[in-house]
């Protein structure tokens, strides 16, 4: 119509194209760095194979609220690492400017140095609320944000809040000096953000983490946190020293000035680098129980405080002592054991004269089924009751019960039997588990890992993954050849079920034993006929060949 503007349709198209670009480019983004990393060490602790990470990855991906963090991505544990020297700041920082500025005795001040590590707490706040968590007693990780935020609130939510505010600067008009009828629960108030030291064991599980990620040994692990605990107890301690004789002065309403017996008044020209170096030093000469130092105790405060830091000296130095000899301890036992058989190994294939493939095999088995820890489990079953024995049978294989599908509605008594008579065996990759040819005489359950399966002439039928089973069809009947070659892809681990115990724990039940058979039949119609049709393919492509040779001769 006259009059009226032009409004470009085409242009607000390319502008709804350019934002869902945008938006598709940041989902993409955050799939990249919130879903599942292998190289993490929460992952390589309770995920240790491919198969089962892909499935991990495909579930993340289809997460409606792309922006939840996996627990064990590559975000998490960057975040977790810049936490960890946020945290290690922090404990000092906040107990040291809490004692020393924010309840001076002689000048209101304010703590500016904190303020970045609120905000960092804050924002760790925010990722830990989009963050799931790994269930241990369900073994899965959860990535429902009401169940990750009821699993945060029954945590570390209230302390973390309370803990990040700046009191100082809250309560800034309220706040008085000691003598001026102060208020007490200001006072305590800005204690508050002290709670953050809870937050102590969680630097060392970060500690922990970055030391697994880069391969550091556990030895150097413990001697870190004994050392850092170690510090931080006379850092804190340092500061309440300080701080009880203000808090002192502040409940009974005195004046610094009329507090003879503090240690700290004479200093009131100093630097806060003086005051806390007098502190720290009657701290230390007080554990150490050498003596006073330069002011010998007169408040009552004062003198129950040396009292239980002498007391606490010497369960530090118990506890030092006990944690170097543990760690001495510890770190020659399993592995020591461990690198012996190494050790022997080596000994064996240089005497065998084995190649230099076969004895990296050889290690790479040791390593996989030991992880650097030697034991000896039938010595530890020898001792143990048949029912403990059943428990341990049926919690190691827990995952195996739960992928497998044909477990899933098969009584509780059959299925008992059925763990109980199967054995372990860990396959290497190229290892062949199964030859077509052979004679079968047990079937295999897939735990973790992944095989390909193979027909007699080398063409590939499937991939199996955590949770199939395999080589029951020669179980059906005596003398029955394997149809297939299985071979090992990744490192799997199986589950082998002989003949007699089949026939002992299986057939017994009707309905697992028809669907054996029915899985076993399809197999084998499968298996046949993809065998013929590359059969064909072979028989064409040789013809094929033998006829161009023949016409080349010819030309």
């Amino acid at each position: 119509m006259e009059g009226e503007a032009h409004v470009c349709e085409l242009l607000r198209t390319l502008e709804n194209w350019r934002n869902i670009t945008y938006f598709s480019e940041c989902k993409r983004l955050c799939s990249q760095w919130f879903n599942i990393d292998k190289r993490t060490p929460r992952c390589m602790r309770y995920i240790d194979n491919m198969s089962a990470v892909n499935i991990e990855k495909r579930r993340y991906g289809r997460l409606k609220n792309f922006w939840i963090i996996h627990p064990f991505s590559y975000f998490k544990f960057l975040w977790e690492t810049l936490m960890m020297v946020v945290y290690a700041i922090a404990f000092f920082t906040i107990p040291f400017m809490i004692s020393f500025i924010v309840m001076d005795y002689e000048v209101l001040r304010l703590d500016k140095v904190n303020l970045f590590i609120y905000i960092m707490c804050w924002l760790d706040i925010i990722v830990t609320c989009m963050t799931g968590y790994y269930d241990k007693k369900n073994m899965r990780v959860e990535l429902n944000l009401l169940k990750i935020f009821k699993k945060y609130l029954k945590g570390y939510l209230l302390v973390d809040i309370i803990s990040s505010l700046p009191y100082d600067h809250i309560t800034l008009f309220w706040r008085k000096l000691p003598g001026n009828s102060s208020f007490y629960e200001i006072t305590l108030i800005n204690l508050l953000p002290l709670l953050k030291l809870t937050r102590y064991p969680t630097l060392n599980d970060y500690i922990f983490h970055f030391y697994q990620y880069f391969a550091i040994e556990y030895f150097y692990y413990q001697l870190t946190t004994t050392l850092a605990l170690g510090f931080y107890l006379i850092i804190w301690f340092s500061c309440l020293c300080y701080l009880l004789p203000v808090l002192m002065l502040h409940f009974y309403n005195i004046p610094s000035t009329e507090c003879q017996d503090c240690w700290m008044v004479g200093l009131e020209n100093e630097g806060l680098a003086f005051r806390f170096q007098h502190a720290f030093f009657i701290v230390l000469e007080n554990l150490l129980a050498s003596g006073y130092g330069v002011f010998p105790p007169k408040t009552d405060v004062h003198i129950v405080l040396n009292i239980v830091l002498m007391i606490f000296g010497r369960f530090i130095e118990c506890y030092i002592i006990i944690m170097f000899l543990q760690v001495k301890r510890n770190s020659k036992a399993a592995k020591s054991k461990y690198q012996e058989i190494i050790n022997q190994i080596g000994a064996y294939a240089r005497q065998k004269q084995l190649p230099f493939q076969i004895k990296n095999r050889l290690l790479e088995y040791y390593n996989y089924r030991f992880k650097e820890n030697f034991f000896r489990e039938r010595n530890i079953q020898s001792i143990l009751s048949e029912r403990l024995r059943d428990e341990i049978a049926m919690q190691s294989c827990r995952r195996l019960v739960e992928n497998v599908t044909l477990f899933k509605n098969v009584p509780q008594d059959i299925l008992k039997s059925i763990i109980k008579n199967l054995k372990f065996e860990l396959y290497l990759r190229n290892d062949v588990i199964i030859r077509a040819g052979s004679i079968g005489d047990c079937m295999f359950f897939l735990s973790i890992g992944t095989v390909s399966v193979l027909t007699p002439t080398g063409k590939e039928i499937c991939h199996l993954h955590d949770g199939a089973h395999f080589g029951e069809i020669a179980l059906l009947a005596s003398d029955q050849k394997r149809v297939a070659t299985v071979i090992a892809i990744d490192i799997s681990e199986v589950y082998r079920l002989d003949r007699k115990d089949f026939r002992k724990s299986v057939a017994v039940h009707s309905e697992l034993l028809s669907s054996i058979e029915r899985i076993a039949t399809e197999r084998i119609e499968r298996t046949a006929i993809i065998e013929e049709h590359h059969k064909r393919f072979i028989m064409r492509s040789s013809f094929a060949h033998d006829e161009a040779r023949r016409r080349s001769k010819t030309s």
